[in-house]
């Protein structure tokens, strides 16, 4: 999926050897079950943790770490986009972001977000780059908040796209509704970083990038299910969903009804 947000299911052994490691990523680490580890920037002076499911680890980047696992281990390791750390840094004026790792990280915002991975991650990732594209953003930001470095603090954005620039957008999204779109994609329509068009984007709309989207080929599907008699799966994949039960789920969160009972309706005399 290009630069957007990396997931992974790892699982640790437990083992009475001592590995260094040094990630080149910013990753965050959720564990899935009861765990414990000893870590250290010495191989001499390892500290040991105990975790219980649910709980977050923020690696480190670019720091050479030593990890003994105490017990077995599963962990999902979500890898922020650094595309997604770079906008932070332009938006905030700032040179570069540096993140205080921490063998212990509790934020409630990082923690729903992370949720929300999940369960995507257990769908089959149907919602594509756009939605992930989104929560790195989000992951980004939430993370440097708190435990970011930059020379100036994070500032709110201001204004709006202007209206030929969310014609180009809305043309851009419109022109290319089947097919899975990112966030860097529409931001490049309108020369924009990513994040800031996210912003402008959404103060122009009401609504963010992924969000549009659903809804407009939500809207694309209903003109055919009234106006073609294409079978609901080829309805579904026009309008750029990747299951026709995707489809259903989102078709009915948003209507109220099933693209079925929709089609019927709408055809009553």
């Amino acid at each position: 999926m290009g630069d957007s947000l990396k997931v992974q299911r790892l699982v640790a052994s437990n083992s009475p050897d001592v590995y260094t490691q040094v990630l080149t990523s910013q990753c965050i680490a959720k564990i899935l079950k009861p765990a414990t580890f000893q870590h250290g920037f010495q191989p001499g002076k390892l500290v040991p943790y105990s975790y219980g499911a649910g709980e977050m680890i923020l690696s480190r980047r670019d720091t050479a770490e030593w990890v003994r696992w105490t017990s077995d281990a599963v962990l999902l390791v979500l890898e922020l986009p650094d595309s997604a750390l770079q906008a932070v840094a332009q938006a905030t004026g700032a040179d570069r972001i540096e993140i205080e790792g921490t063998p212990r990280f509790e934020d409630k915002r990082v923690a729903a977000l992370i949720e929300a991975v999940e369960q995507e991650q257990a769908d089959g990732f149907p919602s594509g780059r756009l939605y992930l594209d989104g929560i790195g953003q989000a992951l980004a930001a939430a993370v440097t908040q708190v435990r970011g470095v930059l020379r100036k603090p994070l500032r709110s954005y201001s204004g709006a796209l202007t209206p030929p620039q969310l014609r180009r957008v809305t043309e851009y999204i419109h022109e290319r509704i089947d097919e899975d779109m990112s966030v860097m994609q529409l931001a490049e329509t309108v020369q924009l970083s990513p994040a800031y068009f996210s912003q402008m984007f959404q103060r122009s709309t009401g609504y963010a990038p992924h969000q549009f989207v659903i809804r407009t080929r939500i809207q694309r599907a209903k003109e055919m299910l009234i106006t073609s008699e294409r079978k609901i799966i080829e309805v579904a994949l026009a309008c750029g969903f990747e299951t026709s039960q995707h489809f259903a789920r989102v078709f009915q969160k948003l209507c109220n009804v099933t693209p079925s009972e929709f089609r019927r309706q709408a055809r009553l005399p």
